[in-house]
């Protein structure tokens, strides 16, 4: 065969060969080959990991910053044997949805025995805190769970889109009602959007005044037009605490108390029945308040019988040791007494940024200090007022309190009343049976107690991936 021969076949194979291989690859692109996606199960394309990172909507794990658990789960009682329990969870993602994130909540007794667990999952949009709630957990006899524990198990699945922006919606509501029965919650959902959202879950838990979780409770609306509103109630079936009484602000607060001999002057012990209406005052306290006690007749303790503290059993055993002389006669010097208690609301001893009050209890008329150019008890009575109202006017002026308390038939309304800050601030008392009462009412007025708090947060779980 002539070299020209041999060479000719040789090209004619090799444009054979290139024919055959563009075929083939015509056949493999059209019939056979996929382009690199974020669901086939290849870590392929600009990936980072298995149909996650890159261009991929769902985010590899490493990527993402870990949910932080805000606060220990609480537990509440719902029924006789049936709890409810919810925690705080927050997604610190800034761009980044958990559209799977799989939990367990765990319920010890006392001597940390497992008494129930709770399996399941939920969602937590991006930069965002949510209430992560379960309720009707089911304990036999009369099992108490005493702690919680809330646990993420799995793989969390992150992603860049998928969950409805918190700005889609706006969510407003009442304030509790129906406390003494079955309490509940009325609020208004409202979608602000131009799309129907679908698949709502709102959980509400309410704070007492130290910010301590009291209840919770879950709801869940299916959808709201665009535009629309919709009306949802959260509701427990029966009455629940709202934890120890907060005040807005707190106080100094000095108790007055007559020792003079009225006080002891019937079988019913006057005395004794206000020091102990004095000592439930005092147990009716917050934590943060301050208080001190003065006992008066002729003239005040010297020392006073207590000065500014915080301990309240140093308190009411201070109360509880005032006693009436019996060596003489006791008058009764409220004058006495309005000073002694404003030195002390103006010493070292008290909380500048607490309000300073005074509570003064007495069960006759102002008879000391005498009127020095009189012999008539109506001429000394009359002085001995005029020096107090003076006293009290100096003390109100420098924006100090004054409550007052007339114990009997025998005292003087009138000069009470002016004694006191306004008119409201004088209280009557028949007897002493009275005294609890107006205690925590007056209790009640200087606290002016921090309402309850509700929080509401959601989860839309329309439109994930």
């Amino acid at each position: 065969m002539s070299p020209w021969a041999y060479r000719r076949k040789v090209i004619f194979l090799g444009i054979l060969i290139l024919l055959m291989a563009v075929a083939g690859a015509f056949i493999f692109w059209f019939f056979f080959y996929q382009a690199p996606s974020c669901s086939d199960g290849k870590q392929n394309g600009d990936e980072t990991g298995i149909d996650c990172g890159g261009s991929c909507s769902k985010v590899c794990s490493g990527e993402a910053i870990t949910p932080i658990v805000k606060w220990d789960p609480q537990i509440f009682q719902v029924f006789e044997n049936t709890w409810s329990v919810v925690v705080y969870v927050e997604n610190p993602n800034t761009n980044l949805n958990a559209t799977y994130l799989p939990y367990t909540f765990t319920l010890y007794d006392a001597s940390n025995n497992i008494l129930a667990t709770r399996t399941s999952a939920t969602i937590l949009p991006k930069n965002d805190t949510v209430g992560i709630f379960e309720g009707s957990i089911v304990l036999d006899g009369n099992k108490i769970p005493k702690r919680a524990t809330f646990e993420i198990g799995g793989e969390i699945v992150w992603s860049k889109t998928g969950i409805n922006e918190k700005k889609d919606i706006t969510v407003t509501y009442s304030p509790l009602s129906q406390l003494e029965t079955k309490p509940r919650i009325e609020a208004v959902v409202k979608n602000n959007t131009d799309n129907e959202i679908k698949n709502i879950e709102l959980v509400a838990v309410v704070f007492d005044g130290s910010d301590n979780a009291v209840a919770a409770s879950r709801t869940l609306v299916d959808s709201i037009k665009k535009g629309d509103s919709t009306n949802i109630v959260f509701t427990w079936p029966r009455p629940f605490s709202l934890g120890s009484k907060v005040c807005e602000k707190n106080s100094n607060i000095m108790l007055l108390l007559d020792r003079s001999g009225s006080m002891a002057a019937s079988s019913s012990d006057p005395l004794i029945k206000a020091k102990q209406a004095a000592e439930s005052f005092v147990d009716s306290l917050g934590s943060k308040n301050q208080v001190g006690m003065i006992s008066f007749a002729t003239d005040i303790s010297n020392p006073i019988d207590l000065n500014l503290v915080s301990n309240f059993d140093s308190a009411k055993k201070a109360i509880d040791s005032i006693s009436i002389a019996t060596s003489s006669t006791q008058y009764t010097n409220i004058y006495a007494a309005l000073h002694g208690a404003f030195q002390e609301l103006v010493s070292a001893r008290a909380n500048d940024d607490h309000s300073k009050i005074m509570i003064l209890l007495t069960d006759g008329d102002a008879t000391y200090p005498k009127n020095p150019n009189s012999h008539t008890e109506s001429d000394d009575i009359k002085y001995a007022e005029n020096v107090a109202l003076g006293e009290a006017s100096s003390i109100k002026q420098s924006g100090i309190t004054i409550y007052t308390i007339g114990l009997g038939s025998d005292v003087n309304a009138s000069f009470l009343k002016n004694i006191a800050s306004t008119e409201s601030d004088y209280y009557f008392a028949p007897t002493t049976s009275d005294l609890a009462k107006i205690y925590e009412n007056i209790s009640s007025d200087i606290c002016n107690e921090i309402p309850a708090r509700i929080e509401i947060t959601y989860k839309i779980f329309d439109g994930l991936n």
